[in-house]
């Protein structure tokens, strides 16, 4: 009795009606286009840059290049303000100090922001019962450059809100921007 050349490899049989119900287009689907980088301004690209634009015009007299960090005075704590097409985003980074989060890095995200000619106002995020709120002004400050500390000071009042204690703690402030390279 002569034996089948296929019957050396007793699972080959299994595997030829697998092989078989496999559509031809998936045995090409592997065989795209070889990949390539594209540069940003190649119109064939999907991703293009979002530019979000405010749709009303303020009249902020505050330049848009005293944008970036203020110090609060302890290492690592921070007012971030972002000028940028009007408007004014940003936040207050500082450590924790409460029973929960002592010494835990905490980001007060700015929630409410204003921006009128040479004034400005936020009111952050609430965090563990804590909230900040700010009014003032950015003034040019005693630095020669902006590699300079000190080119701006953020000059206001800035409050500190406890709403598990229901109280309120208002300073005055003059803060240092930090140095801008680039």
């Amino acid at each position: 009795m002569k034996r089948q050349a296929w019957s050396k490899y007793p699972v080959a049989p299994l595997f030829l009606p697998l092989l078989l119900s496999v559509p031809p287009q998936a045995l090409y689907a592997q065989s795209a286009t070889t990949p390539a980088l594209h540069h940003r301004g190649d119109p064939n690209t999907t991703d293009h840059p979002v530019v979000v634009r405010q749709t009303r015009k303020t009249n902020s007299l505050i330049p848009e290049d005293a944008s970036g960090e203020y110090m609060l005075g302890h290492p690592g704590e921070v007012v971030e303000i972002t000028l940028q097409f009007g408007g004014l985003s940003g936040y207050i980074s500082r450590q924790g100090d409460g029973e929960s989060d002592s010494g835990t890095p905490l980001t007060y995200f700015f929630d409410q922001t204003s921006l009128h000619a040479q004034n400005l106002q936020f009111t952050t995020q609430l965090i563990h019962g804590i909230w900040y709120s700010f009014q003032g002004t950015i003034v040019r400050g005693s630095g020669k450059t902006r590699e300079d500390d000190g080119y701006y000071l953020l000059m206001g009042e800035l409050t500190e809100h406890d709403a598990v204690h229901k109280t309120e703690t208002r300073r005055s402030v003059s803060l240092k921007s930090g140095r801008q390279f680039g």
